[in-house]
């Protein structure tokens, strides 16, 4: 970390442990990690997770995994937001479907016009 920014703009911290018998009469939670892509053991130094904070969490992960997908889709596509928004929307957040989508109306729109 190298500024008070770095630690302020994430979720969590991972903090690896010296003395594990620190842990001992607690409970740690099995939760996935989804930038490490693994289960992590966490600890909840007040013995659980808040449901506030872990709803708030949870949304914010699933609000930055659309913007992600969004982006992939815009640059995939070379458009704009709006019209990867609008693919991603008719196909249920299927990216991979919403570039098929946005191609065969591409196509269609190519014989309408005889090109």
């Amino acid at each position: 970390m190298m500024s008070d920014h770095g630690i302020y703009s994430r979720e969590r911290l991972l903090i690896p442990i010296s003395n594990p018998e620190i842990l001992l009469g607690s409970t740690c939670y099995i939760e996935m990690d989804y930038n490490a892509r693994r289960e992590v053991a966490v600890f909840y130094p007040e013995g659980r997770p808040s449901g506030k904070a872990e709803s708030l969490t949870s949304a914010a992960a699933a609000e930055r995994r659309s913007r992600r997908i969004l982006e992939s889709v815009k640059r995939s596509l070379h458009t704009d937001d709006g019209t990867a928004a609008y693919y991603l929307s008719v196909t249920e957040g299927d990216p991979r479907a919403a570039m098929m989508e946005y191609s065969e109306d591409l196509r269609w729109e190519q014989q309408q016009t005889g090109h």
